[in-house]
């Protein structure tokens, strides 16, 4: 699946700039084109892999290119005053000649919560093809629950800390993240979320947690998009971008979770021996058929119960998609089989949609299950309760 990314707010622009780095390390890539879109003048300066001319400050008679700093309200009102704007940035991606366009947006910020619906909106007038919502819920600290932080900050990985930002008052991040998951559920064809709790150590800096949520989302989602993209070697089954279209879009909200393990791929050391495995053709390792099936199934287990970007009920899944990416050796289709049957009995998704990306350069065999449809996440009622997932659709 070939994909344009709109980066909204501090967050979203982070999450955006690092998609364009992730890109560039498949072979072949799933990004065509990224824009950015802030408040924050210092925060666009502070990007190293969009485009300097798709990098768009919006708001400027308002925030004098400060940011919004938490207003949701005065965001939205900026968007609507400048849809022109918008509708100018995003003109910039080749609607024609990508599959979906993802917007991220850190959802407790002022400007990724009130202009992200905005950019979905503008793009469902441009575009027939789906517009995603990738959604940076606030951490619980950060939005004043339990488990206090060294630092409560605000808006994105590059973001203030609350506490000493002589700006303005503490931010609204439950409402703010509530408003926008609700408006983002009825505007984008899905919503993927990622909560940073499930990286951070308890009490430890979200600051460094934020890094991992980037890191995480940037390698799930690109394992998906990019599986479509193989060819060589070619896959045994292909999850491309109409399977991954119609597991997205089932109502209620999706989560990506992703498990590797280490595996051997044959491959030689150094330059001469990257050499003769490109000249030789090596067919890789030999692999006990037993233990590709128990690496396969232990790691498909791993990817649908630890570290889901979203702690939810798997159960209340409606639809799925999982790929396996490992060297060829181990791609076992019996493995592959036993890895799909336990992930159908984990969620109860019957028939999930899959596919494989052999990878003779792979160092690990890596699962990455995408739920979507998903109606039952605790997370969701920490905001308070304005939230209810079972009314997302």
């Amino acid at each position: 699946m070939e994909i344009g990314v709109v980066g909204v707010g501090g967050g979203g622009c982070a999450l955006a700039d690092a998609l364009v780095a992730a890109d560039a390390d498949h072979d072949p890539g799933f990004l065509v084109s990224a824009v950015a879109v802030d408040t924050d003048a210092a925060a666009l300066e502070e990007l190293a892999r969009v485009d300097e001319d798709d990098r768009h400050l919006l708001g400027a008679v308002h925030t004098d290119g400060r940011g919004t700093e938490g207003d949701a309200a005065l965001a939205a009102e900026i968007a609507r005053e400048e849809r022109p704007e918008l509708q100018a940035a995003v003109d910039s991606l080749p609607v024609g000649s990508i599959d979906a366009t993802l917007v991220c947006a850190a959802l407790g910020g002022g400007t990724g919560s009130g202009v992200a619906p905005a950019v979905v909106d503008v793009l469902g007038q441009v575009t027939a093809t789906p517009v995603y919502a990738v959604g940076l819920l606030p951490g619980v600290a950060e939005a004043g629950g339990d488990g206090a932080a060294t630092d409560a900050v605000a808006d994105g990985p590059k973001r203030t800390d609350a506490a000493t930002d002589p700006r303005g008052p503490d931010r609204p991040l439950a409402s703010n993240a509530a408003g926008a998951v609700r408006a983002l559920s009825a505007g984008a064809d899905d919503l993927v979320l990622a909560d940073p709790d499930v990286w951070r150590a308890s009490g430890a800096s979200y600051g460094a947690a934020w890094s991992r949520v980037d890191a995480a989302l940037t390698g799930r989602l690109g394992s998906l998009f990019a599986a479509g993209e193989a060819t060589d070697p070619v896959p045994e089954r292909v999850l491309d971008a109409s399977e991954l279209t119609n597991t997205f879009g089932a109502g209620g909200v999706s989560v990506v979770g992703s498990a590797s393990t280490g595996v051997e791929n044959g491959r030689r050391d150094g330059v001469v021996g990257g050499l003769l495995d490109r000249f030789a053709g090596g067919a890789g390792p030999d692999v006990d058929e037993g233990e590709a099936v128990s690496v396969a199934t232990n790691t498909a287990r791993k990817a649908v119960t630890h570290r889901l970007s979203l702690p939810c009920d798997v159960e209340s899944a409606s639809r799925a998609a999982v790929v396996f990416h490992a060297p060829p050796a181990w791609l076992s289709r019996r493995g592959l089989e036993r890895a799909r049957s336990l992930i159908e009995a984990e969620t109860g998704v019957p028939e999930i949609r899959w596919g494989d990306h052999p990878d003779p350069t792979a160092e690990a065999f890596r699962v990455t299950v995408l739920l979507t449809g998903v109606d039952d996440s605790d997370r969701l009622a920490e905001l308070g309760g304005a939230v209810d997932p079972t009314r997302l659709d």
